[in-house]
């Protein structure tokens, strides 16, 4: 007995009392808030992870991206033979280079994206290289993966390598400038065109005031590359002169260093008769021309000649004088040559009176209306903030101008897109804002003053010749000392002939009657106060 007793003391002891059951359901309950946090931040994470990371990578679909682009190092100097790809210099350098530029990839954010790159040529200055390089990128962040964002973020890691030395394995070899680093975006069809050019590809450093007359291509190869390189705040000039009547070659020009379809300028298909010579400007010191092979082509159809020539600045103001005259001409840099794809032009006319409007006068260009989200293929001009679209044809054409403020008037010309055209030129002068066309109509589709009810449409919409009917009086003259008051024309004058004999009071005359008819006046004052007077009608 004794024993049972202090067994059941023992366990009475080892039950937890209902106070303890109590305290501890209130701590749980305490800590239950902080538990389910710390678990929905793990869901958070995990969904996160997921989303962001997991799905992008292995399961969403990708589209590898291209950038090309150049970079200089400053601590090496361009030799011939890395003009050369096929010689042993040129293999080593790119090799070399090529993994400094894996390696900077690699330790900024793009590396979960990073697929290929190739080093493909080098430029002077001190040692340029040129290269291209693919990122495979989630199709939900393509668009965000721009060349100015990729361009930013190789510029901070180039910045942070050149403050820190040994952070990467190249620093000892190379010394870099981050701000030679030039970026632009690329596709598969650029660097598909790239590699084709890469057997016949020709390096040129053209220096000021040269002109170089570039080597022909190569007809063993299908295709040819020129690498143009000037100094810088120079732009280069192509001249390109077709020597044969007919072919089928193609030649692209490009503003860049290598065939990127959204940098070019402009490109001819076969020997040009209209336009047997022509000169292309790029926007900076770089260039690139590529040739295409035709078939059964085994002579140069062509001369290429280079030159590097300095940007030219496009700002003027004029002040014009009072006259109706021709007074000068405003143009594209390096007119006649094709303006370059940067053009910036901004011209600002002050007038004598505002009695005047300003007109510029174009041959074989017209500007027309267009919409605000099209841009303008060929020149965007802003006539006194209106958009105007240039465009090429076989007419003249008058843009009219009208002044309503001292201030005058500005005039900007820009182009809009990298593909250009023809130089631009248009000639000025005023005109009077109350009487635009004496004695003639002014036809509002070009602006040009033309004859009015003269049998011919000179206007392209006819309105120079409608209400053409009615007879009016233009003027009169009396060919001597008299009172004249006029007449309306007979009908058998409106129906004279285009020369025809009249008889007036005091003899015989003369008139040239093609809708304009030349008729006697009644005088008035008698007999001693006879003479010859013409009233002009038109009908």
């Amino acid at each position: 007995m004794p024993m049972m007793e202090a067994e059941e003391q023992e366990e009475d002891a080892n039950t937890p009392s209902e106070d303890e059951h109590k305290s501890r359901a209130r701590d749980c309950l305490r800590y239950a808030p902080l538990w389910i946090a710390l678990v929905l931040l793990a869901g958070a994470g995990v969904l996160t992870w997921y989303f962001l990371d997991y799905r992008p990578r292995h399961l969403e679909s990708a589209v590898l991206q291209f950038y090309s682009g150049s970079l200089r190092i400053l601590n090496c100097q361009y030799s011939l033979d890395l003009g050369r790809p096929e010689s042993r210099a040129f293999w080593t350098e790119s090799a070399k280079l090529q993994k400094m530029l894996r390696e900077l990839i690699r330790v900024t954010d793009l590396d979960p994206y990073y697929n290929s790159s190739t080093v493909y040529a080098f430029g002077e200055g001190s040692l340029t290289f040129f290269f291209w390089f693919a990122l495979q990128v989630p199709e939900s962040q393509h668009k965000e993966m721009t060349a100015e964002r990729v361009n930013r973020t190789l510029y901070r890691e180039l910045l942070t390598s050149a403050n820190s030395t040994g952070r990467l394995s190249y620093q000892t070899e190379y010394k870099v400038d981050p701000d030679s680093l030039v970026l632009l975006e690329s596709s598969v069809k650029d660097i598909v065109v790239l590699k084709s050019t890469l057997g016949c590809y020709r390096y040129s450093h053209i220096r000021a005031e040269e002109v170089l007359r570039l080597k022909g291509p190569d007809y063993l190869a299908s295709s040819c590359l020129w690498h143009l390189h000037g100094p810088k705040g120079h732009m280069i000039k192509l001249r390109l002169e077709w020597t044969l009547p007919e072919c089928r070659d193609r030649l692209a020009m490009y503003d860049a260093a290598g065939p990127l379809e959204n940098r070019l300028i402009t490109s001819f298909y076969g020997c040009s008769r209209q336009e047997p010579m022509v000169e292309v400007l790029s926007s900076g010191h770089v260039m690139s021309v590529v040739w295409k092979k035709a078939m059964y082509s085994y002579y140069d159809p062509f001369i290429l000649t280079a030159q590097a020539v300095p940007s030219e600045d496009c700002q003027v103001n004029l002040t014009l004088q009072g006259g109706l005259e021709l007074q000068g001409k405003i143009n594209t840099p390096h007119y006649p040559s094709y303006y370059s794809p940067n053009t910036q032009c901004t011209w600002l006319m002050m007038v004598p009176s505002l009695d005047y409007g300003v007109v510029l006068w174009f041959d074989a260009y017209t500007l027309r209306r267009q919409k605000y989200d099209l841009p303008c293929t060929q020149g965007q001009w802003i006539i006194q903030n209106r958009r105007l679209c240039g465009l090429r044809t076989l007419q003249a054409y008058a843009e009219r101008i009208p002044v309503v403020s001292s201030a005058g008037i500005t005039i900007s010309f820009t182009s809009q897109i990298s593909l250009t055209g023809p130089g631009v030129q248009a000639a000025y002068s005023l005109y009077n804002q109350s009487d635009p066309c004496p004695g003639e109509f002014l036809c509002s589709v070009n602006g040009l003053c033309v004859p009015a009810c003269d049998g011919i449409k000179d206007c392209p919409n006819g309105l120079d010749e409608r209400n053409c009917g009615e007879w009016s009086i233009i003027s009169t003259s009396c060919l001597s000392s008299a009172i004249c008051s006029p007449v309306q024309p007979s009908s058998a004058q409106r129906s004279w002939s285009p020369w025809s004999k009249s008889n007036s009071l005091t003899g015989d005359l003369w008139g040239r009657q093609e809708n304009l008819s030349e008729t006697p006046l009644h005088q008035s004052g008698g007999e001693s106060n006879k003479g010859i007077c013409l009233v002009t009608y038109r009908q």
